[in-house]
């Protein structure tokens, strides 16, 4: 064995020395290199450059080595010693971890302000550290970090420390944690497992629970707020993920059997409030389950494997997580999160493209009719449910056009002209289409979302017919399918617009703005699809299903809230002026589609569509303005689409499907 001992002072001064000498080594050479006109290759690639390298290089071997020194030196003689069998950096950071693992336990329930300022000073230079996070949780242990993590919730009730500082403390414990399970050979599903398990006592053994109390005896009922918290850190690896999840679904199963004495839910309002920041305060208790499904959403390829693997009692996940179980304590925001998440990954629908969309299918239906799934209890889910019709809109507009009322799950191959082939594609059903879209336009996200959605798949097969009629400009069937795509459009905006007229949303004057601003977030949104070469033409359908079309079209951070501001005085509750105004809006955005596609010649455009010497957005034209664009625009559209064939089948469509929704 080798014994090292350090003076820690000097050692820092050492440190503080070669920092500075590095930065002034670059310093110098950066100012070198500018101020020279010929090249100085050697002062990168030279000697010099090795120096500074070097020196930057080896500052984790003197820095891991000062702190250890000042985690072992607990009565701060500014000295302290180490054995190890040699004295390289695995073995520093080795002993390092396990030192933080130590001074972590140490805490307790009621820790001392020095102690709090030592760990949480050394934990943020190695709490990204893979190798130094991995001793430490390997060192702690699954039941170390609940509780751990038991402990700092309990201090932060019963000491006097500020509860900013343990606070902080808590997320290093979480965000360390995250980096262990990334490093390599670290165990991070059965981690994992074993966390949820010593966090959910019923799943314990009696003797595990009695050595849990016996090393952690001030550990309250608090142990669902706890995992909860641990869950909502960012950065775990999938096994991790998919490992948390698993256990507590082994939980769920054994709570929700007839037999049981205390269902889940029940269990959770028990033990799920604690100090702890888990963003809860709207009094319900914490539900971890709702929190590993957020990790789900953000490991989908975990998600997937969680929702679609085979359980050894034939237990129906899929059914239960997506009809029986209860979500009122988070709103359906962790359970739509996930099916978001694995619905709409590239490398789901790449490699498993018939489970996603069956998941799909399966959720938006069952969901639909959950219990608790409307637009007031359930508006965390909304960005979510909004994002996936957003993605999946093809469906939303097929169940409008062929009514399917209800059915089982399933997929289907979809074929739309001007749009491409779509197989496998998860059916939707008509009568779950209200439920889905009125929690979708709950929130000012959720709405934009749909808006985007919307005009990303109608204006998509505008700008295909435009590309197609560049290339064929006498084609009469191709006039045709023009006028016919134009006037399906009616029916999906006209039941957003409806759906949007059905709830409430924060930030919105009335229900006429929300109306009034859900037809300008689709205009503005139809002017961000991108108008592809006629030789694209069909390929963006394969697209949908791999890459997502509609994501591409974003308006950006509060383009909702936004509209609210400017369009509330445009805002009416008559069906026929807001089809009006929707049909003018058509009628421009076909007529830049034609001329962005070269149909309509620019020396052709009146002056008031340019700007700067650019087309205009056609969101950028004041509504007062918008009927005398709109009168421009059919001059050019006028020898492909009549005024009349916009116009009149637009408004009956319109106002068949919907009526007045102010109705």
């Amino acid at each position: 064995m080798t014994k090292v001992e350090i003076d820690i002072d000097k050692l820092s001064s050492a440190i503080t020395a070669a920092e500075g000498l590095a930065q002034r080594i670059d310093s110098q050479r950066a100012s070198a290199t500018a101020n020279t006109p010929i090249g100085l290759p050697s002062l990168a690639d030279g000697t010099l450059g090795k120096v500074s390298r070097w020196i930057n290089d080896h500052m984790e071997d003197l820095e891991s080595r000062r702190d250890l020194a000042i985690m072992l030196d607990k009565d701060d003689t500014g000295h302290a010693s180490y054995e190890v069998t040699a004295d390289t950096l695995a073995n520093v950071e080795e002993l390092l971890g396990q030192e933080l693992s130590q001074a972590a336990e140490d805490l307790g329930a009621d820790p001392d302000d020095d102690e709090v300022e030592r760990f949480a000073s050394i934990m943020a230079n190695w709490q990204n550290d893979p190798e130094v996070m991995s001793s430490m949780y390997t060192d702690l242990g699954p039941d170390g970090v609940v509780g751990v993590t038991g402990n700092i919730a309990s201090a932060m009730q019963m000491s006097g420390i500020e509860y900013e500082k343990l606070d902080g403390i808590a997320n290093q414990i979480r965000q360390g944690l995250a980096t262990a399970t990334n490093a390599p050979g670290f165990p991070s599903e059965q981690y994992a497992q074993e966390m949820a398990r010593y966090a959910i006592m019923p799943l314990l053994s009696t003797e595990e629970q009695d050595e849990f109390r016996d090393r952690f005896p001030n550990n309250g009922m608090n142990g669902a707020s706890v995992l909860t918290y641990l869950l909502q850190g960012t950065g775990y690896s999938d096994d991790f993920a998919l490992g948390a999840a698993r256990s507590i679904d082994d939980f769920e199963r054994m709570a929700s059997d007839d037999d049981s004495i205390m269902p889940p839910d029940v269990w959770y309002s028990h033990n799920g409030y604690s100090p702890l920041n888990t963003g809860n305060d709207g009094g319900w208790y914490d539900d971890p389950m709702a929190a590993a499904m957020h990790q789900l959403g953000d490991h989908p390829e975990a998600g997937l494997e969680f929702f679609t693997e085979s359980t050894d009692d034939g237990w129906d996940r899929q059914t239960y997580y997506f009809n029986d179980r209860e979500w009122k304590a988070d709103g359906y925001g962790g359970i739509s999160h996930a099916v978001e998440g694995i619905g709409t990954s590239e490398a789901n629908l790449t490699n498993n493209a018939q489970d996603t969309t069956l998941l799909v299918s399966k959720f938006l239906d069952e969901v639909a009719n959950s219990d608790g799934f409307n637009a007031e209890d359930a508006k965390p889910a909304s960005p979510y449910i909004a994002d996936l019709l957003k993605f999946y809109m093809p469906a939303v507009d097929t169940a409008l056009r062929f009514p399917n009322g209800d059915g089982d799950a399933s997929t289907t191959s979809l074929s739309i002209d001007h749009f491409g082939d779509l197989d496998p594609y998860p059916v939707l059903f008509t009568d779950d289409l209200d439920s889905l879209m009125q929690v979708s336009m709950s929130t000012q996200d959720g709405m934009q979302s749909i808006a985007e959605g919307t005009a990303a798949y109608q204006q998509t097969q505008v700008n295909n017919i435009a590309a197609e009629l560049a290339a064929n400009p006498d084609d009469p069937g191709l006039r045709t399918e023009l006028r016919d795509v134009l006037q399906r459009g009616a029916a999906l905006q006209g039941f957003g617009e409806y759906s949007v007229g059905q709830v409430e949303i924060d930030g919105a004057k009335d229900r006429d703005a929300q109306r009034q601003a859900f037809i300008d977030l689709v205009s503005d949104a139809a002017g961000l699809v991108p108008l592809p070469g006629a030789d694209a033409v069909g390929e963006v359908g394969s697209k949908a299903i791999d890459f997502a079309y509609s994501q591409a079209t974003d308006l950006g951070t509060d383009a909702a809230g936004d509209a609210f501001a400017n369009e509330a005085a445009g805002a009416t509750d008559d069906a026929n002026d807001r089809a009006a105004s929707g049909t003018n809006r058509v009628k421009v955005n076909t007529f830049l589609a034609l001329v962005n596609s070269g149909v309509i010649p620019r020396d052709e455009v009146p002056d008031n569509f340019y700007e700067n010497g650019s087309l205009i957005n056609p969101g950028d034209i004041p509504a007062d303005q918008l009927g005398s664009y709109a009168q421009s625009a059919m001059s050019g559209v006028n020898d492909y689409v009549t005024n009349y064939d916009l116009e009149g089948p637009y408004k009956n469509e319109f106002l068949e499907y919907y009526g007045s929704a102010g109705d």
